[in-house]
């Protein structure tokens, strides 16, 4: 890789103290000049202002070391990913603009000692930095706990890409290519402990007795003295580039090997990953550092350029930040208006808003100590909430609730994911109540009660006379209609009320549905984003239809599966489960089903009508004539009592022997049961795993397109952060809105003319008729988050007034 942009230093200013007799130690601080940049990530601005820092100092003959430190509380979150789009940014230097390689070889190239003073973040760009330097400190009052505050790592494999600036290369030479490889193709963080051991740092803030009470400044400027003392000794030692990666190549090699062996195929989002591993390799194979940097760059460069599951990466990656804020077209499907940012616009009190800005002062509560309520409560203790009420009317019940979040937390302090002290400070902060009087104080009530609208409404109802006029009251339902929760309500409540659909187990999945009713207000909607993004969970704003965005969506994908396998397009449930996690989704629709309960399928069917009376075996009451259905799910559960995993059996058998009770297992009874079930058509023709994926996918592609136009979901990066981080849709995909803008042959054209073709031989099936909005950008050669980057969305002409959902 060239050097040419990196300023010669002449050999006198290379003699002992780092600086031909200066005293100074210069701070070199990462920083935009002119505006805020809390992450100081690294544009262009910020590594220019880095540079001339640099030279002024190397310059300067009373400066005898230097201390790169990051303004504020972190070091760097590193580079500005957006300056991606344009590749030759981000590894090419010009006069003006260094890149961040250029950057990295002017650290490790100055005469003078550069010690990186770690704190906050010090991730991608920012780590690379720091290891260009000849020492790094790292801040932590306790370097060797488990929750150490410094976090140090190379993640850009999450977007598509490897290290550019040095990282295979000079990790490898500093802490070993097992190392350096499990980290960088995992994208996982460090902590100071394990930084420690692993001599990525050198030291700690603390970490000497004697040096106790000094800060991360006086630590690193120590650690510049030490190093002028014995310069240029001590600049070769810390110069990772001079350094061999330690092992025998041969062994390194077959180490390599093993470890891609585990690794997805490249066509299945191992593309980055695979080449982490060719960029690590070429750390010891070839003859010298310049030359490793310089297969680091072909592989980077090859990864911005041609790889789509790197772009689709870095869509998922913006689409997360953006999905948190408001945007301008969401709405209530269901309201008579259905106008954009209807209904009253009360706002939350000072108490609510506490919610946001002193969690320690603002009481939650969640009724409902199932599985769900207990992860959402776990959720509200994590993020600083206190005290947290968890309310059960079943005294068994809310013992189950209490015991289930105690296990978890006694786990991850087990597994080093907290520390002891920590967990019981959590379980210290919550409440076990029977009765919803106990929630009288609470900023914010979340209802996790079973999913029957009755039930629901009942609990509000009690809510309204017990909870204190300025609390936030959100429903955890997962189908079902927020405005008539709402409407349990007394008037002046309603604009505190909306939806709040948690995704299960709530304490671990990010994502949660904020549900907009006609009645919420904006004020109210900001606090919840608010409190969302406090427990480090990804809120996406919806409104409020049948099933919101996600379910509603997963009802054609699901309904689907049946179809597929009574035409006998598959075999069994595996093969359908097979095409489509061969397509990359974490799990398979039959697997899927069995994990969330084929009961609580049926039980929204019921909701909706659409099953056969029990006793009577009369038709459901919405079942319209003509409509495609197949009663064969719902006589799984009430004929075979196949609910799923927790039942042991559903689409398939489950044993505690294998695999916890989690592994999927054949099942000759499911095999027999839709083998002679009299909606199976034998000899059906057999389906190949693309066309199971497309018939199954296209669907829930269409409504898709169906909630946008609507307006339930207000833009489509909403959709696929939604898909992405509560559906396990591939990242490597971006989601099925960017699927179907990039990823189907022949683009939306294809995909309009196969939901045409699909709806012709299945006329039955609603969901198969395209949208309008698909023929709309279809007609206008445009994919969809290009019409509504044109702001085309709001122009009524194009998709009409938003309407009532047809589910």
């Amino acid at each position: 890789m060239s050097s040419s942009a990196v300023p010669s230093f002449s050999s006198s200013s290379m003699s002992s103290g780092g600086g031909g007799g200066g005293t100074v130690v210069r701070h070199v601080t990462i920083i935009h000049p002119t505006k805020p940049n809390p992450v100081n990530s690294l544009g262009s601005a910020t590594r220019t202002h880095i540079r001339d820092q640099l030279l002024s100092a190397i310059s300067d003959p009373s400066v005898s070391s230097m201390v790169l430190i990051g303004n504020g509380s972190n070091f760097s979150a590193g580079a500005d990913i957006a300056e991606f789009s344009v590749p030759a940014s981000a590894v090419e230097s010009t006069d003006d603009v260094p890149s961040l390689v250029v950057l990295c070889e002017l650290i490790e190239s100055s005469p003078k000692p550069i010690v990186a003073a770690l704190r906050g973040v010090a991730l991608g760009g920012g780590c690379e930095l720091a290891l260009a330097c000849h020492y790094r400190i790292v801040d932590s009052p306790n370097p060797s706990a488990a929750g150490g505050a410094s976090t140090i790592g190379l993640p850009e494999c999450k977007i598509g890409l490897i290290p550019g600036a040095g990282g295979t290369q000079r990790l490898s030479r500093l802490c070993g290519a097992p190392f350096a490889l499990g980290v960088i193709a995992s994208g996982r963080t460090i902590r100071p402990a394990e930084a420690l051991e692993a001599k990525l740092i050198d030291g700690a803030v603390g970490q000497n007795d004697l040096y106790r009470r000094e800060s991360l400044e006086d630590c690193a400027e120590r650690w510049a003295r030490y190093a002028e003392v014995s310069a240029p000794l001590c600049l070769d030692y810390g110069r990772a580039s001079l350094r061999r990666v330690p092992g025998d190549p041969a062994e390194l090699s077959k180490y390599c090997d093993a470890f891609a062996a585990k690794l997805p195929p490249k066509e299945r989002g191992g593309e980055a990953v695979r080449a982490a591993v060719e960029a690590v390799r070429a750390s010891f194979t070839e003859e010298d550092f310049d030359k490793g940097m310089d297969r680091e760059e072909e592989l980077f460069v090859d990864l911005l350029g041609n790889s789509s599951q790197g772009r689709a990466l870095r869509h998922a990656f913006f689409a997360e930040r953006a999905v948190g804020k408001p945007r301008r077209r969401v709405v209530d499907s269901s309201s008579a208006a259905g106008a954009p940012g209807g209904g009253a616009k009360e706002t939350p009190s000072r108490a609510a808003l506490a919610l946001l800005r002193a969690p320690s002062e603002a009481p939650v509560g969640v009724v409902g100590a199932g599985t769900m309520g207990a992860g959402i409560a776990l959720s509200f203790l994590r993020a600083g909430y206190r005290p947290v009420t968890l309310v059960d009317a079943s005294d068994a019940g809310l013992k189950r609730g209490l015991g289930a979040i105690r296990k978890i937390l006694a786990s991850d302090a087990k597994r080093g994911r907290t520390s002891e002290s920590e967990a019981r400070e959590w379980m210290s902060r919550l409440r076990g109540a029977a009765s919803l009087d106990d929630l009288s104080g609470c900023a914010l009530i979340v209802e996790a009660v079973f999913e029957d609208m009755d039930v629901k409404k009942s609990v509000f109802a009690a809510l309204d006379a017990v909870a204190r006029p300025d609390a936030l009251l959100l429903s955890n339902t997962s189908t079902l209609d927020v405005n008539l929760i709402a409407e349990s309500l007394s008037p002046s409540r309603r604009a505190l009320s909306a939806g709040m659909h948690f995704f299960s187990p709530a304490h671990v999945m990010k994502l949660v549905e904020i549900v907009r009713s006609k009645y919420t207000s904006p004020a109210a909607l900001d606090v919840i984003r608010g409190v969302t993004k406090r427990m480090g969970k990804v809120g996406a704003t919806v409104g409020n239809c049948d099933g919101f965005v996600g379910n509603r969506m997963l009802f054609p994908y699901t309904s689907e599966m049946i179809f597929v396998l009574q035409d006998g397009g598959a075999a069994d449930v595996s093969e359908v489960d097979g095409a489509l996690t061969d397509f990359g989704m974490s799990m398979g629709p039959f697997a899927m089903s069995d994990l969330a309960g084929n009961d609580i399928g049926y039980n929204i069917r019921r909701e909706k009508g659409l099953v056969d009376d029990v006793e009577t075996g009369a038709r459901g009451k919405n079942r319209t004539e003509g409509m495609r259905y197949t009663t064969l799910p719902d006589e799984m559960v009430t004929q075979l009592g196949r609910v799923g995993q927790k039942a042991m059996k559903g689409w398939y058998d489950y044993s505690p022997k294998v695999g916890k009770g989690r592994r999927p297992l054949p099942s000759s009874e499911v095999a027999q049961f839709v083998s002679s079930h009299p909606n199976t058509t034998p000899g059906g023709p057999k389906l190949a795993p693309d066309e199971i994926v497309r018939r199954l996918l296209y669907p829930l592609i269409n409504e898709g397109f169906k909630v946008l136009e609507e307006g339930v979901a207000s833009h489509p990066d909403d959709v696929d952060v939604i898909y992405l981080h509560g559906y396990g849709f591939p990242a490597w995909r971006g989601g099925p809105m960017h699927h179907a803008d990039n990823g189907i042959e022949g683009g939306l054209k294809s995909l309009l003319e196969s939901l045409d073709s699909y709806h012709r031989r299945y006329p039955g099936s609603e969901y198969y008729r395209p949208a309008k909005l698909l023929r709309e950008c279809v007609e206008r050669g445009v994919g969809v988050r290009e019409y509504y980057e044109r702001g085309w969305q709001l122009d009524e002409k194009t998709t009409g007034a938003p309407t009532k959902s047809k589910l």
